[in-house]
């Protein structure tokens, strides 16, 4: 019953607070920009190594430059401009031309998107928004196995931007898990919202998660994060034997009554 609650107010929190954000970021009169995303192409630079890390292909990278050179996809040619950026000490020098001469070929059009220092501004500010509402929501479910994470979907090798509750060993800054890459890839194909309550294993722990993915859209940059929920659901069975400590967490009011916190002085 817990599990099912928590679920509830954590959807409809969740959906405002997202929606409210999403709002502020760009004036609605401005487009999505033209083309696909970079996850969609088929040199997508991102890949899975031998080992299971996730690294950058530096052979796929220079032939996604080419392309982009040679097919105007200036969504797909932002997002690479940015992986880079952020990434930049495992740029070789010849991705490094190849990388310049994209930021010339898109620079008369889209300026303010493509140099270096307005990427990290753009970052900065988009993920800022959603940070606060992945760092509030934590703290209201404070002392909860309840992880939430915030993904930058952009740059997989330094996919968490914000994690609070951690249930998984995760921090900031953490690569995106396979599964997690796999899902930045088949968004535009597949995911069309929220995926909601599904099950996930962890492998190296073997905990049984319940999850849900946000996919969280700036008005100009299409996607650019995935709010994740996750929920350790076997310390919220019944056979846990935590659930009376946990249920003193979930009614926890550190901050006071309400009308303290918005009292308004004559």
């Amino acid at each position: 019953m817990l599990t099912e609650i928590l679920g509830a107010t954590l959807g409809a929190v969740a959906g405002v607070l997202v929606t409210m954000a999403i709002t502020m970021l760009r004036p609605p009169a401005e487009a999505i920009l033209e083309g696909r995303p970079l996850a969609e192409l088929e040199n997508y630079p991102v890949a899975v190594g031998a080992d299971g890390k996730i690294r950058l292909d530096m052979a796929e990278l220079i032939a996604a430059c080419t392309y982009l050179l040679k097919n105007r996809e200036p969504r797909a040619a932002i997002d690479l401009l940015y992986l880079a950026e952020r990434n930049r000490n495992l740029i070789t020098p010849p991705a490094a031309l190849a990388l310049d001469r994209l930021r010339r070929g898109y620079r008369r059009r889209y300026r303010h998107l493509v140099e270096p220092k307005q990427l990290g501004e753009q970052r900065q500010h988009i993920l800022r928004q959603f940070g606060r509402i992945t760092d509030a929501l934590g703290e209201t479910f404070s002392g909860l196995p309840i992880e939430f994470v915030l993904h930058d979907t952009r740059d997989p090798l330094n996919s968490i931007h914000t994690i609070k509750n951690s249930i998984t060993g995760r921090r900031e800054g953490d690569p995106v898990s396979v599964f997690g890459e796999d899902v930045v890839r088949a968004y535009g194909r597949r995911w069309t919202g929220p995926q909601v309550a599904y099950k996930l294993r962890q492998p190296a722990t073997g905990q049984i998660i319940k999850a849900t993915t946000i996919p969280l859209e700036d008005s100009t940059l299409g996607l650019v994060a995935f709010l994740c929920v996750n929920i350790d659901i076997g310390r919220m069975s019944p056979e846990s034997g935590e659930l009376q400590e946990l249920a003193r967490h979930m009614v926890a009011t550190p901050g006071g009554w309400g009308t303290q916190a918005f009292a308004v002085s004559d």
